[in-house]
């Protein structure tokens, strides 16, 4: 069987790469071009004996592409590769692949203007001695962060330092505090593992394991951080002069991030388009989960900034991957970033009103033709497929419009009917066998997926499922989707074993929740069997700010900036420290030892937080 997959799966790699130029060096040169100066060896540090990031751990790629991937995938792995200090523009410099994004460096009159500075502190910190050494050391005057994403502004500490005092300015885009925090605080934990899955975290750079992220390699394994920004951009067209530099602004919220903007430098002529554009086609829903993206809204801003900008740019460049130089073929980049959306979007709606569904419509949406010569729209972040589904999702939600789906079973149950009317678990592996020997990978996952849902335990049904989601990522062409395979067969294979998380939770972050979104994701905990028959109220006062906290019909609602004369209690408290009661960090009598005042009916207290479930980031996915 091993033997089977291992041959229909060089197959299906040599067929889906015969129409790419993977001759065509254009690309390697584009990444390579203004090189001047690397990490050094030996990675960068983390506490606890940690790496935070190494690129080394990358240098399999050198070889020639192995039966474990898509040789378009491993292409774009090699260039991803590439790594160092590049020199954009005059005094306009990227420092890439010393982490998942970019963090761009622009000279000021006084000091350094850095854009995105990366993921983690040590990466950051990383970074910016690199440029230091490079060029010659200089102060961090101001900094730019143009969206709402961690891998752009983990890593702020690493160049602010910890002395409020002599922070930077920091300009962010309008809403930016709306969403940086509170954006994966509802579904954060259910995101997170997700993420696991998606950026592969488990896995290990390898070529059976990961290889690539589309957008860049992986996330860094380093101290998560941040600081508030200072100023907040409003509308395009805003002309904002940071250290001596003039910035023209224009509002991408909505396309890839909820908060983001891009920025044209007049006098460099020099365009960075953030993440609204990179070398790859990106996610109009991530498979980590997020809310759904606007993909014409995408292709629009694309075509606005093509409009506003790009008459007069030499240089685009973005918060992943490389440079395009030129401004011919900066034009003619935008023109296909802006047209796969569109394309995405018109496609999908199209046959969305022939009447197809989402299913279907991934399965019959087909590439544009000039999609097999432009690899920077390719799927290797995004993919067509998905990004369909994610059109879908927009304008009609997840039903179908099928009776049958209006209230489908449950995994498990679902898996028991199933096997059963194929004639037990036996049975279905036997054809499962057979999808794998005519090479119907997803019809044997399907399969094996509803056997491991009845029988958990069924040793053979592990064992093929197993080799068949290897294979299925062996010949993803996506980054992330190959990712999501492999993280399935290594837990099917070996249990769901729980790693310290990769620069753990941003404390710096969470700290800047306000108090709405604090307890709205604590209600997300609220468990109704231990809520049946409870009603209580509790007053709040942490810091300056009010709350009062009900519960009834097994429902919990905060409302804020207001007191309850009829309260079960009242509860004075810093925001830290209700962190640390609810999280069960601090006992109550340990919270009022730090200073905490409880007055009323400490038993309500107690019993609002017993109500509460903790969540476990470990979760089973690939089983029941």
């Amino acid at each position: 069987m091993v033997a089977a997959l291992k041959k229909h799966t060089a197959a299906a790699n040599k067929a889906s790469v015969a129409s790419l130029p993977l001759r065509d060096r254009g690309d390697f040169d584009a990444a390579l071009k203004g090189h001047i100066a690397s990490l050094p060896a030996g990675g960068v540090a983390a506490p606890g004996g940690r790496v935070a990031w190494d690129i080394a751990d990358f240098d399999f790629l050198d070889e020639q592409c192995p039966e474990t991937a898509n040789p378009s995938l491993w292409r774009m792995a090699q260039l991803n590769k590439i790594s160092g200090l590049f020199e954009v523009a005059p005094d306009i410099w990227q420092a890439r692949a010393c982490d998942y994004a970019n963090m761009s460096v622009i000279r000021g009159e006084t000091g350094w203007i850095l854009v995105d500075p990366l993921m983690a502190r040590e990466t950051s910190a990383a970074a910016l001695q690199m440029v230091n050494n490079t060029l010659g050391e200089q102060p961090v005057s101001a900094i730019v962060v143009t969206h709402t994403h961690p891998d752009h502004f983990g890593g702020l500490k690493g160049v602010t330092g910890d002395d409020p005092d002599h922070y930077p300015s920091i300009y962010a885009p309008a809403e930016f505090m709306a969403y940086a925090a509170s954006e994966g605080v509802l579904g954060g934990n259910h995101t997170s593992r997700r993420a696991i899955y998606q950026f592969g975290i488990t896995l290990g750079a390898s070529a059976t394991g990961v290889i690539d992220g589309g957008i860049g390699k992986t996330v860094a394994k380093g101290r998560r951080t941040f600081v508030e920004p200072t100023h907040y951009v409003q509308h395009t067209g805003e002309e904002v002069v940071i250290d001596g530099v003039r910035f023209i602004f224009q509002m991408a919220s909505g396309t890839e991030a909820p908060a983001e903007f891009t920025f044209y430098l007049p006098d460099h002529k020099v365009l960075c388009m953030a993440e609204v554009c990179t070398q790859t086609m990106h996610n109009i829903l991530p498979p980590r989960g997020a809310q759904v993206r606007d993909a014409l809204l995408w292709a629009r801003t694309i075509d606005e900034a093509l409009n506003l900008f790009s008459d007069d740019t030499d240089v685009l460049m973005n918060s992943h991957n490389w440079p395009v130089w030129g401004t011919e073929a900066v034009q003619l980049y935008m023109e296909e970033q802006r047209d796969i959306y569109k394309y995405i979007h018109d496609q999908t709606l199209r046959l969305a009103n022939l009447g197809h569904t989402p299913d279907e419509i991934a399965d019959q949406i087909v590439e544009p033709d000039w999609l097999s010569e432009k690899f920077h729209a390719r799927g290797y972040y995004g993919t067509l497929a998905f990004n369909a589904r994610a059109v879908y999702q927009h304008y009609y939600g997840f039903f179908d419009g099928q009776p049958v789906n209006l209230d489908p079973l449950p995994p498990e149950r679902l898996a028991q009917h199933i096997v059963d009317a194929i004639g037990g678990s036996d049975n279905a592996v036997e054809q499962a066998k057979t999808a794998i020997a005519n090479d119907q990978l997803q019809w044997a996952a399907t399969l094996l997926n509803h056997v491991i849902f009845c029988a958990a335990d069924h040793p053979q049904a592990r064992a093929l499922l197993v080799q068949v989601y290897r294979h299925q990522g062996y010949r993803a062409e996506s980054g992330i989707m190959r990712n999501i395979y492999l993280t399935g067969a290594k837990e099917l294979e070996e249990g769901v074993t729980a790693l310290p998380m990769a620069g753990g939770r941003n404390e710096d972050l969470a700290a800047t929740l306000s108090l709405a979104d604090w307890f709205d994701a604590y209600a997300v905990r609220l468990n109704p069997e231990r809520a049946r028959g409870i009603e209580l109220s509790l007053n709040f006062i942490v810091g300056s700010k009010k709350a009062c906290v009900g519960v009834r019909r097994q429902t919990e609602f905060a409302r804020i900036d207001y007191q309850s004369a009829l309260a079960d209690a009242t509860v004075n408290i810093s925001q830290p420290e209700l962190e640390a009661l609810a999280g069960g960090v601090k006992s109550l009598e340990e919270t009022e030892q730090a200073g905490a005042i409880i007055t009323g009916d400490r038993a309500a207290l107690n019993t609002w937080l017993g109500m509460h479930d903790s969540f476990d980031l470990w979760f089973d996915i690939v089983t029941p």
